[in-house]
């Protein structure tokens, strides 16, 4: 008999039931806090014309994208992320703004890079955006809802790193190399992984000059409480700065309105992200203890919506990428300790158990109880084996001498305690043990 070799491309992943029920927890939360921040939920097809994906990135996108070979194999693929569909959305449905568009979307994305450690081919995005308006209220908005879903999910050492596009063309034009805002960002990025000195000794290969660069490292070195006050002395009479940092301090009283703890997020001058089509506010959130890199990422983009309509329309949003996420969660022992997504297993005594038991199972059911039979019962030792493995909370045993006096046993799996109840109370019984194992 000829066999297929079981195998996966590099980059995906199987996502096996205890992975989804991690997966389902996170979304479910995510949801959550962004529907109480009043975001609707939107979906887009996997499949895009091609030279739509490429109006974000422009060629860059190549590297991206992958290609469908479908006919000519040029007009389809894959999207690589949600913005560029979302402004495409819009730019197809602009009666959705009025006077804003608040939209959230939790669909995969495939990106043809090389996989590494918290990278994937294949992964699940996250995103919330606001269409249509240009105050900062709303990028403090996102920033108060990325706060929240990360206390939510157990995270407390966490940073929101801020920064604003404005300021980094601002800092190039104070060093005097102006055009070369893509060089110097594509370096400084990369200065928490190799360091300054190399940083540095990677600018001089570029062109730029030991007095340039130190001008750089003056503005991205800036530290303490007043980052905003020390950027103006330095920066703000270069193009749009000053505009810039009025544009943080507005988000920062904002911030401040919304009890955002000052702990959890501060303004850095060396964040650089999405250069190609960020045109203000800029973010990111780094959790340092989990050393996967950026789990959160996001800022304004108020002109892409334009290259599909003609008009620009403001916006601003984020992504949680979930993947890193949970991997960051997992790290940090701060996924569930529940591993499915059933809650009571029903454990007949023997086969003459299970009329009775198939009754149990219905009611437990109607109860709104998730919960399953164990089929083929022929030893405790089994059933309660099938149990721990699968990690279900709880057994209902179901005997004979219990059914006898109208009773059940209801059987803690960790613990391994086991309780008597009426046939008139279990179900209330085992609804508060599942409340209060939460």
């Amino acid at each position: 008999m000829n066999t297929i070799q079981p195998r996966l491309y590099s980059g995906l992943r199987d996502r096996l039931p205890e992975q989804m029920v991690y997966r389902n927890f996170v979304t479910d939360q995510l949801r959550c806090v962004f529907e109480k921040y009043g975001f609707e939920p939107l979906e887009t097809p996997a499949i895009e014309y091609y030279d739509i994906l490429t109006g974000k990135y422009g060629q860059e996108a190549e590297n991206l994208i992958y290609r469908l070979a479908h006919r000519d194999g040029n007009t389809l693929a894959l999207r690589y992320d949600l913005t560029v569909p979302l402004a495409r959305t819009i730019g197809s449905n602009s009666e959705l703004v009025r006077p804003i568009f608040k939209r959230y979307q939790i669909q995969q994305v495939w990106r043809g890079e090389r996989p590494q450690k918290g990278r994937y081919r294949e992964f699940t995005q996250c995103d919330i955006d606001a269409v249509g308006s240009s105050s900062m209220l709303v990028d403090a908005e996102i920033l108060a809802i990325i706060n929240e879903m990360m206390v939510n999910l157990g995270f407390d050492d966490f940073h929101i790193l801020i920064n604003n596009r404005k300021i980094l063309d601002g800092m190039v034009a104070y060093a005097g190399v102006p055009d070369q805002l893509r060089v110097v960002c594509r370096s400084i990025d990369k200065l928490d992984k190799i360091g300054s000195q190399k940083v540095q000794e990677e600018l001089i290969q570029q062109g730029i000059s030991k007095d340039e660069i130190d001008r750089i490292f003056a503005v991205i070195s800036l530290e303490g409480d007043d980052i905003l006050g020390q950027l103006d002395q330095l920066i703000g009479e270069f193009g749009q700065t000053s505009q810039g940092i009025d544009e943080l301090r507005e988000i920062q009283q904002t911030l401040q309105t919304f009890d955002v703890p000052t702990s959890h997020y501060k303004f850095d001058p060396s964040l650089a992200r999405g250069l190609d089509y960020y045109t203000g506010p800029i973010f990111e959130v780094v959790v340092k203890t989990a050393g996967i890199g950026s789990v959160v990422g996001g800022g304004r983009w108020d002109t892409l919506i334009g290259q599909y309509i003609g008009r620009d329309i403001p916006a601003v949003g984020t992504s949680f990428g979930l993947e890193r996420l949970i991997d960051s969660m997992e790290k940090l022992n701060l996924l569930p300790a529940v591993k499915t997504t059933t809650q009571v297993l029903v454990a007949p005594y023997n086969q003459d158990m299970m009329p009775e038991s198939l009754k149990r199972l219905a009611e437990l059911r109607r109860a709104g109880i998730n919960a399953e039979i164990y089929l083929e019962p022929k030893s405790f030792r089994q059933t309660f084996g099938y149990a721990n493995r699968k990690g279900i909370p709880l057994a209902l045993v179901i005997g004979p001498d219990e059914l006898a006096r109208n009773e059940v046993a209801v059987r803690d799996m960790e613990t391994r305690q086991q309780s008597i109840f009426g046939l008139d109370q279990y179900i209330d019984q085992i609804k508060h043990l599942i409340h209060t194992q939460k």
